[in-house]
């Protein structure tokens, strides 16, 4: 059997990968993919952009790990196609087809379009099953490789319900099965469905989500924001990159997607590369504030990414894998990366935030601006919001959010009016920015 797989991007061939030595693999890219996006073009990774030179192995490997799950899943899943945990190339064979964003790995020579396959409706014992197996074995037994920690499966959505993803048919859906009543965490996927409705008022994203019940078990489907759907009613494929992957981080170790002491990952290096990418770090700045004013612990590199477009422009991908977590730790916790210095979620203020936007070259009066109208919009969001809704979300839950709100907003200082002839309000958010942009447009 080859070790080599051909990379497929937008319909374009783009690399051809070779992994005889699993710690060591290298990637060339192809003529077409320099021939369609151009030297340096980040379109398939920030980390690796486009160039007649083969990158660096480890960088390679760093960054095709960034592609696997983590944990249990990943020994799960390697388990099943019996190769190597620690060979990102043989695991890519066997879940190559159905990964994070749109890239397709297939065997060297083989078509990256599978033929169409008909597929039975899944009942909702079927996908409760799967649900339980994920939640026992770490990973349930499927086609797809997604990124995470958590217990989950993928879907795909058809006009009749829901299919197991194949390798002609890309997942569309992440489902979360609830944590235990009784449990600490036994509303997490309360809050992330609240906290998601949360940030598309915010204007920092278009992820969707509802609380299902398949045979008994509790779970929250999140539409993935890497797949739209298509003119023909077939699922489009969304290129992203996480910035564990953009930073070259080795996430095999899961620690390693949160800062510690001074080692990466950090706002400021993410907003750095961001700049290199086109894209306004303001988007990060308001996305930053958004989180730790709900309490969201987990805003870790590995959960914030970015959008790469068939057209080679990019953008910040929207809100995702976000909740409530302090009303059940407090507020003396850490936040996942520093801003400016301070990790202690009860410590950072709304002037903390403007001198992390500033660090990263935004100017005073842009930090402050960004940091006082994110803030605006989550309390105005908060007070619209029908908590009848989400029966699942306590009291507590959000009075934590809405106490920390009051206090950032109240340290705030309200940006100072410019003078002179009033610009006209864009009918849409800047490219860059979660909510705008290209990806609202597609």
């Amino acid at each position: 059997m080859t070790r080599d797989l051909d990379v497929w991007l937008y319909g374009t061939h783009v690399a051809r990968l070779h992994g005889d030595v699993p710690a060591r693999p290298t990637l060339r890219y192809t003529t077409d993919a320099l021939a369609r996006w151009g030297l340096r073009s980040g379109v398939v990774s920030g980390l690796l952009p486009l160039s007649t030179k083969e990158p660096a192995p480890p960088r390679v490997r760093v960054w095709l790990d960034g592609l696997l799950p983590e944990g249990r899943a990943r020994s799960r899943l390697a388990d099943l196609a019996h190769v190597d945990p620690d060979d990102p190339v043989a695991f890519l064979r066997a879940y190559g087809r159905d990964t994070t964003g749109a890239l397709v790995l297939v065997e060297a020579g083989a078509p990256p379009v599978a033929m169409a396959t008909a597929a039975p409706d899944l009942t909702d014992d079927e996908i409760g099953g799967l649900l339980d197996e994920a939640s026992r074995d770490g990973a349930a037994e499927q086609i797809t490789s997604i990124t995470g920690l958590e217990a989950k499966i993928a879907l795909a959505r058809t006009a009749t319900g829901w299919v197991r993803p194949s390798d002609d048919r890309p997942s569309t859906h992440i489902v979360k099965l609830a944590r235990p009543e009784g449990s600490e965490a036994h509303d997490l996927v309360d809050t992330e469905h609240a906290a998601l409705e949360l940030a598309r008022r915010c204007g920092l994203g278009t992820v969707e989500s509802e609380l299902r019940t398949f045979a008994g078990r509790r779970a929250i489907v999140v539409r993935r924001y890497d797949r739209i759907p298509g003119t023909d009613g077939s699922s489009v494929r969304v290129h992203q990159e996480d910035t564990a992957q953009l930073l070259g981080l080795d996430t095999r170790d899961p620690d390693r997607k949160f800062q510690r002491g001074r080692a990466l990952p950090s706002l400021r290096e993410i907003a750095s590369r961001l700049l290199v990418l086109g894209i306004d770090p303001r988007a990060l700045l308001a996305l930053t504030t958004f989180n730790l004013a709900v309490g969201n612990v987990d805003a870790h590199a590995k959960n914030i990414s970015v959008l790469h477009h068939p057209d080679g422009t990019h953008a910040l991908a929207p809100a995702y894998d976000v909740a409530f977590h302090t009303h059940h730790t407090g507020t003396r916790v850490p936040f996942a990366m520093d801003v400016a210095g301070l990790r202690d979620m009860g410590r950072i203020s709304a002037a903390d935030l403007v001198a992390e936007g500033r660090s990263w070259s935004l100017t005073a009066d842009q930090s402050a601006r960004t940091v006082h109208a994110t803030l605006e919009r989550l309390a105005a969001a908060l007070g619209s919001t029908d908590r009848g809704a989400h029966p699942g979300v306590g009291d507590e839950a959000w009075r934590s959010v809405g106490e920390r709100v009051e206090r950032l907003l109240a340290s705030s200082t309200p940006p100072t009016p410019r003078t002179g002839r009033a610009r006209p309000t864009p009918a849409r958010a800047p490219r860059g920015t979660p909510q705008g942009g290209r990806f609202t447009s597609r």
